[in-house]
């Protein structure tokens, strides 16, 4: 392949690369996978891959720590984060970075509080159903059952037969 064909193809890479990463926050091996995707060679991904990490247009730690501050402040936990972290392709020691930054700011609990309390003024009344909603969205963000039950006594009460 020549030289000017080489280039060519790099820049048709390299321009694809960067309207993938114009739209949020890609771990490199998301940007791998994309790549890939759309049959991009090995040695093509790694000098994009190398390009794009040089340019700042990929860092993993920085993205990483913006992903989890992000979940963190919607009210996800602490496990429901590495997990999305994780499946996003963040590598463990970016991902405990991010963690550790995040728990610096806020505790579960504290997180956990928020949703309540969000989910409360949303409510007209604190019904049986608000409690099931609430129960549910808690559940869903990776909260741990025992500080579930904990806050939902706190807020609503003990459960009452009749709730069922």
């Amino acid at each position: 392949m020549s030289s000017l064909r080489r280039l060519a193809d790099r820049d048709r890479w390299l321009r694809l690369a960067q309207r993938y990463l114009r739209f949020g926050t890609r771990s490199s091996a998301e940007l791998r996978t994309y790549l890939t995707g759309r049959h991009a060679s090995e040695s093509a991904v790694a000098r994009i891959l190398k390009a794009c990490i040089q340019a700042g247009l990929i860092d993993d730690r920085a993205g990483a720590k913006l992903l989890a501050q992000a979940l963190g402040d919607r009210g996800y936990a602490a496990a429901a984060i590495r997990a999305t972290l994780r499946d996003r392709g963040f590598h463990d020691h970016a991902i405990d970075d991010a963690l550790n930054a995040m728990q610096a700011r806020a505790s579960d609990e504290q997180r956990a509080r928020t949703v309540v309390a969000q989910a409360l003024r949303r409510s007209s009344a604190s019904t049986p159903r608000c409690r099931t909603a609430v129960a549910s969205r808690l559940a869903r963000r990776g909260f741990d059952p025992e500080l579930i039950d904990h806050l939902l006594l706190e807020a609503f009460g003990p459960r009452r037969p009749d709730d069922e």
